[in-house]
């Protein structure tokens, strides 16, 4: 590894990192205010203390809540190990683009990352939908276009590779007392890579569906958008500080392997501890 090489916080592996997707029922979890998840949980404790005995109606409530306080003391208890599970890296970290290849046998290339900070250009797809229906992700259609941003999402990172897509995080809009606002930001290498998937088939599907389906029947109270974001080199910087991956840093790039001649994966984040990182411009490579 060259002297200047930035320091990756994992090795390069053969296989892709995948974070699980919450899908449809974490849209759903998220969809309702607290009021409303108040009287849902008072309309089922109603309904068990119909059905049950007294003794036995309330036993659901105290181990929920026994579960609660347990789950608690637990992590006040191991604050490290709490953050330990949740992926978080201690200290400053960065999210870089890697070179397209690099080579373990030579010091020279041994690192798959350069020694400039946002060396490379990145794009970015802000990529959502929102319900503006009294019920939210139970409205008409609204499973239909989660299934198919769902479908869309799995194909992308299925085919990440071919498309220069670094990954992306999912988001909820918190500006209704219910978050039925979904975002998706995505991280590609170039726009060609991105205009490639925009004319994937499951993608050509999704928007063929929208506009068959939506416009036909009148299922104006589904909104959806994107905005697309071309950073050259140099133009960008990110900084994270005792955070587990996120947005761009939770992204894996495919690489080559010289020494092996075959194809990797590595974690886009890297240490930001040294003097380089301290002000925006040198994090801008400049």
């Amino acid at each position: 590894m060259s002297p200047g090489s930035f320091k990756a916080i994992s090795p390069p592996s053969e296989k892709r990192h995948r974070a699980p997707d919450s899908g449809y029922s974490g849209l759903l979890k998220d969809s309702f205010s607290l009021p409303t998840l108040l009287v849902l949980g008072g309309v089922v404790q109603a309904v068990l203390s119909l059905i049950l005995p007294p003794r036995y109606a309330l036993l659901p409530l105290i181990f929920l809540l026994l579960r609660a306080i347990v789950a608690t003391v637990r992590d006040l208890t191991s604050a490290e190990n709490y953050a330990l599970k949740r992926g978080v890296i201690p200290g400053r970290t960065s999210a870089q683009l890697p070179n397209t290849s690099y080579d373990p046998l030579r010091s020279e290339k041994a690192s798959p990352f350069g020694s400039t900070p946002a060396e490379k250009g990145v794009v970015v797809l802000h990529l959502g939908a929102r319900f503006n229906h009294p019920l939210g992700a139970l409205a008409p259609g609204a499973k239909d276009i989660g299934d198919q941003f769902l479908a869309c999402h799995k194909d992308l990172l299925k085919h990440a590779k071919e498309y220069g897509c670094l990954g992306g995080t999912s988001f909820r809009g918190d500006e209704a007392a219910s978050s039925n606002t979904i975002l998706t930001v995505y991280y590609f290498r170039d726009l060609e890579e991105l205009n490639r998937f925009a004319h994937d088939p499951v993608h050509r599907q999704a928007w063929d569906w929208y506009n068959r389906e939506c416009l036909k029947k009148g299922y104006t109270h589904i909104g959806i958008f994107h905005e697309v974001f071309s950073a050259p080199a140099g133009a960008y910087e990110t900084i994270y500080v005792n955070m587990q991956p996120t947005m761009m840093a939770a992204g894996h790039a495919d690489i080559r392997n010289e020494a092996t001649g075959k194809g990797e994966w590595v974690h886009s984040v890297v240490d930001a501890s040294g003097p380089v990182w301290r002000s925006q411009h040198s994090r801008m490579g400049r």
